[in-house]
């Protein structure tokens, strides 16, 4: 584990004693985020990402957060209309729930969470190309953002890092994927290499650099 500082000044930040995240960044030194393309204009206007709950508590409708998307929704945020993707790929019964946990939670987990494929400058990982294979008829748009960037532009929120692609769970032996309080964990508490990182997260919102541009996604299909 390294002990590494923050390029602003010596401050020493978080991730300095955390998985190696040095180490991360110059595996995964890019970031993708796949958006409908009508959703661009706001981005770029508040220079940030929110989570879907946070869409729909803004839009008085917070049941929805925990209620499984089987298509496409269009809710008004910032006076806007903003396009959430559906979650048909994520099923019940392919997820191995921990205690105490309902279907209900695993959505609500999801829905309070903005996510991002890792990868290089060549393209996000596979997971990511299937991801944006599934919505090649759509009109799409990626976000491409240095890691380093958008992790240093969000200091006061950790990433959190996951094994899976977490909205598409897939049962290996009969057994399905994991669901639970361990689906998403800081770099203090992932056990994993970075190669193994499959989604980088964060929770509610997360500020996007003035780096991020904005491409399609055929150049990956």
């Amino acid at each position: 584990m390294s002990v590494s500082v923050s390029r602003h000044g010596d401050r020493r930040s978080w991730y300095a004693r955390a998985m190696d995240i040095e180490q991360f960044c110059k595996l995964r030194p890019r970031l993708y985020h796949l958006t409908a393309a009508s959703n661009v204009e706001s981005i770029r206007q508040h220079s940030e990402l929110v989570s879907a709950s946070v869409v729909f508590q803004q839009a008085d409708r917070t049941g929805d957060a925990h209620r499984k998307r089987f298509d496409h929704v269009t809710v008004r945020y910032r006076g806007k209309s903003i396009h959430m993707r559906d979650q048909r790929p994520l099923h019940a019964r392919n997820c191995a729930m921990a205690k105490g946990m309902a279907f209900g939670d695993v959505v609500k987990m999801l829905n309070d969470r903005v996510f991002f494929w890792p990868g290089d400058a060549r393209g996000p990982i596979d997971y990511g190309r299937r991801h944006f294979q599934r919505y090649a008829d759509e009109s799409c748009r990626v976000l491409v953002i240095p890691t380093r960037d958008v992790i240093e532009a969000n200091l006061k929120r950790q990433p959190q890092f996951c094994l899976y692609n977490s909205g598409s769970p897939r049962c290996t032996s009969g057994r399905g994927s994991p669901r639970g309080r361990q689906t998403f964990l800081t770099a203090a508490e992932f056990k994993g290499t970075p190669g193994k990182v499959r989604e980088v997260v964060w929770v509610e919102q997360v500020k996007l650099p003035e780096s991020m541009r904005v491409t399609s996604a055929r150049r990956w299909l």
